[in-house]
């Protein structure tokens, strides 16, 4: 019969179960253990830095914001914001997101609602499942089949050079043409 927190007869514990610094598993708010029940241990070091800068912001289903957004992360809207969005990152509208204003970012990404301009730095994708009512603007654009869409769209060189600064690297400009062949196969003709 084994007698209760008897450390004699319970396995030793190894470094992975202490968690980092030695805390104690399962203990919310000690060292080595996350707050949130269930959740794995945070990592440390350098790996951990690059996972989490990979990660983007995440704004819940019941965020509701009014006022002017910026942020220079990537981030994933899936709450109500009313008023504008200027964003130097990548920002998707998730399915439950909805956005009453113009939207101002690199590469921009609607599931969801948007009502307000959308002027992307380098891409505005539209999801089959978005509703987008006004225009675009942004050197390449695609709008999947189904997606509701009502306004213009607009992909000049002159919106590609004020939206995007010049880089060092400059010497090709990212532009190809296309045969005719190639857009009669993107236009389903052929």
């Amino acid at each position: 019969m084994a007698v209760f927190n008897n450390p004699r007869e319970r396995p030793p514990a190894s470094a992975d179960d202490r968690g980092p610094a030695g805390g104690r598993p399962g203990m919310p708010g000690l060292p080595g253990r996350s707050a949130v029940p269930g959740a794995p241990p945070p990592q440390a070091g350098p790996a951990a830095a690059e996972a989490t800068a990979a990660r983007p912001s995440v704004l819940g289903k019941t965020l509701v914001f009014k006022g002017e957004l910026s942020a220079d992360e990537d981030l994933v809207l899936q709450g109500r914001v009313e008023g504008s969005i200027h964003h130097t990152q990548n920002l998707t509208v998730g399915v439950d997101g909805v956005v009453i204003g113009d939207i101002h970012a690199r590469s921009i990404v609607v599931e969801g609602t948007v009502d307000g301009d959308l002027r992307g730095g380098t891409t505005v994708l539209i999801a089959a499942t978005a509703k987008v009512r006004g225009n675009i603007a942004a050197p390449r654009v695609g709008i999947t089949e189904g997606a509701t869409f009502n306004g213009s769209v607009d992909m000049s060189a002159a919106h590609a050079v004020a939206s995007n600064p010049p880089r060092a690297h400059a010497g090709t400009s990212g532009e190809f043409p296309l045969s005719d062949g190639s857009v009669d196969r993107i236009l389903g003709r052929g």
